[in-house]
């Protein structure tokens, strides 16, 4: 028997004669230094819902004292610990929103308005058409639409504004794309630059020029720029992922993310934290996809039926994780331990990279998965495996043959498939649906 190479990271871009190898719904952890193997792979959390707003789909979200607010559909409502929640006001639209608080105030910027929501009422004071909203040391600091220019509130005031507290960000003859509170600086991302700002505390306008710090790479959109992990990533001008090391930013996007942002039109990104792992969540026209911090590798989630992943946000409150609905109001918590979205099945699918020996033909006698097995439970007595196999570089895959991972305490079951077969090259597919516990460790083969 000899051990397969492993898919650690989705990399089937355009051509699996090259790579082949994919991550749906899974993500590789790397060993502490006393497992078995470096890594194993691991299913995405499941998904139980929380509670329902009555309008979707999911915009934003943002904690203010304690409560968590979240514009869902075309509302923005308050949300107790419990659940419950509260209707405030209209925030017309569906797309995404940017959203800030101060202590006691809630800032939304949505399709061009700046709204307060301030004293138990929903306001729109900005003098100005905006883009998106951010908070430091107590300004509420509103990007001006299609402009080089921001705008300031009072200190610790977000409905009061005086028409000197604009600034431009004029470094380079680029609007503002986006912006960002980054270690106490404010960053402000242009079509091709960046330029940074700090607090001086001058009376007239707090906000000044960081001497010369200027980076000359520009953002896509807006929406990509996230914090996490201690620094800022985003989707650059050039269609490239990076993360801002300092003032460097440095490219974590592989060919094939580059592959697939290459003709988008929007680039949206958030994150949330698992066991670990630190996941930039990234959804562009052709899907969504993510980039682990752990271990610098990406995977694609879809949700069963869609070529996306259902959520689409998400938020620490109430101490948990709380990720919105895409599609609907929705809110849900993930859990490694639900092995379902709502219900609906989680399909884990792994494509092994290519396997050949100097182009000679081959006889595959047997195939062996080590994963967890005998974890048949009430909602699946008896769970399977699929696997499917191709010879002609991903263009054609066999009918696909189920095994079983074992009922309930049968934990001697063995994933092993016979008599595959002679090939030149292959590449093989591995697919599990059933909802129990899905933790792939290694892959064997008879081959001669």
């Amino acid at each position: 028997m000899q051990r397969l190479k492993p898919a650690l990271q989705y990399s089937a871009g355009r051509s699996y004669t090259w790579s082949g190898a994919v991550l749906t719904n899974a993500y590789a952890e790397v060993s502490d230094g006393d497992k078995r193997e470096a890594f194993a792979v691991l299913a995405t959390p499941g998904l139980t819902l929380w509670t329902t707003l009555p309008d979707g789909p999911y915009r934003g979200s943002v904690m203010c004292a304690g409560v968590l607010y979240v514009v869902s559909g075309g509302f923005l409502y308050s949300v107790d610990s419990a659940g419950s929640y509260t209707q405030l006001g209209g925030i017309p639209g569906s797309g995404p929103v940017s959203m800030a608080a101060n202590y006691t105030e809630v800032a939304v910027a949505a399709n061009g308005t700046g709204y307060v929501w301030s004293g138990g009422a929903l306001y729109t004071p900005v003098p100005f058409d905006v883009s998106s909203v951010i908070y430091f040391d107590s300004y509420i600091v509103w990007q001006i639409k299609d402009s080089e220019q921001f705008i300031i509130s009072a200190l610790g005031d977000a409905l009061t504004y005086d028409a000197a507290d604009v600034a431009s960000v004029e470094g380079s003859p680029d609007n503002i794309i986006g912006m960002v509170n980054n270690h106490r600086e404010l960053q402000f991302f242009g079509a091709g630059t960046i330029e940074i700002f700090y607090n001086s505390g001058a009376t007239d306008f707090p906000f000044e020029r960081q001497g010369n710090s200027f980076i000359e790479r520009g953002c896509l959109d807006r929406d990509s720029i996230v914090k996490i992990n201690n620094t800022v990533m985003f989707v650059g001008d050039d269609r490239i992922v990076y993360s801002l090391a300092g003032y460097s930013p440095d490219r974590v996007s592989t060919h094939w993310v580059e592959y697939l942002l290459r003709d988008a039109t929007y680039a949206r990104a958030w994150t949330y934290d698992q066991e670990g792992h630190k996941f930039y969540v990234l959804e562009c026209d052709r899907g969504t996809i993510l980039f682990d911090i752990a271990t610098g590798a990406w995977h694609k989630r879809a949700s069963y039926g869609s070529d996306f992943w259902r959520c689409n946000g998400g938020i620490v409150a109430y101490d948990r994780t709380i990720l919105g609905d895409r599609d609907n109001g929705n809110l849900y918590i993930p859990s490694p331990d639900v092995h379902t979205e709502n219900g609906d099945p989680i399909i884990v699918q792994v494509d092994l990279p290519p396997i050949e020996a100097n182009r000679e033909r081959m006889t595959m006698y047997s195939f062996e998965i080590v994963m967890d097995t005998g974890l048949g439970n009430g909602d699946v007595e008896d769970p399977q495996a699929m696997l499917q196999y191709s010879d002609d570089n991903g263009h054609r895959w066999s009918n696909e043959m189920w095994r079983s991972l074992g009922k309930v305490g049968e934990y001697r079951t063995r994933a092993v498939w016979r008599k595959l077969g002679q090939f030149r090259q292959r590449q093989m597919r591995i697919r599990i649906s059933d909802p129990v516990s899905r933790f792939l460790v290694s892959y064997w083969a008879d081959i001669q």
